[in-house]
């Protein structure tokens, strides 16, 4: 034998202690972290979930710009193919085209009829300055509305889009 009393080690019963104080502490309410963490979560989820709602809606108004681009575009290509008359060109070069500005609009509400664009797209309108500026190109402004959802409760009225194409008719040989 070593000379050492039996029982706990004295390094060892601090310890011990130690831990008996801790869950005293936690018994009556001292232990401040508790809750810490669901609050967290909670503050993320919601971070997430308003992060997801703009995405979501800068994401409408995109594709509902794009969409509304495209028929822009196919409704100047169409107008652009309405001239009213050919004029000389320079010499050896072909006839020019004259477009009128009844003519382009014209044009235009006919592709969107034949695409039924009006039923599909809401709020659709040929606006200003649809048209032929110079003669020769066909300019075609259309402008709509984009109901993104969920933010469509905060806005409900929808966000106006517009968006404006020129197209011009060449004739070849």
């Amino acid at each position: 034998m070593s000379g050492r009393a039996a029982g706990p080690d004295p390094r060892r019963a601090g310890s011990r202690d130690h831990g008996r104080d801790h869950d005293r502490d936690h018994d009556r309410g001292e232990d401040r972290d508790d809750g810490q963490v669901t609050i967290l979560v909670i503050g993320f989820a919601v971070v997430l979930l308003l992060l997801t709602v703009v995405v979501m809606g800068v994401t409408a108004v995109y594709l509902g710009e794009r969409k509304l681009q495209v028929l822009a575009d196919n409704a100047a290509l169409a107008a652009a193919d309405t001239f009213v008359e050919l004029r000389p060109g320079a010499p050896g070069a072909p006839p020019r085209t004259v477009l009128d500005d009844d003519a382009v609009a014209g044009a235009a509400a006919a592709y969107l009829d034949t695409v039924s664009a009006w039923a599909g797209t809401p709020g659709l309108a040929l606006a200003a300055p649809t048209g032929s500026p110079d003669g020769r190109t066909a300019e075609v402004t259309l402008s709509a509305v984009v109901h993104p959802p969920v933010v469509n409760l905060l806005v409900p009225d929808g966000i106006p889009i517009t968006a404006t194409s020129e197209a011009r008719a060449r004739l070849g040989r």
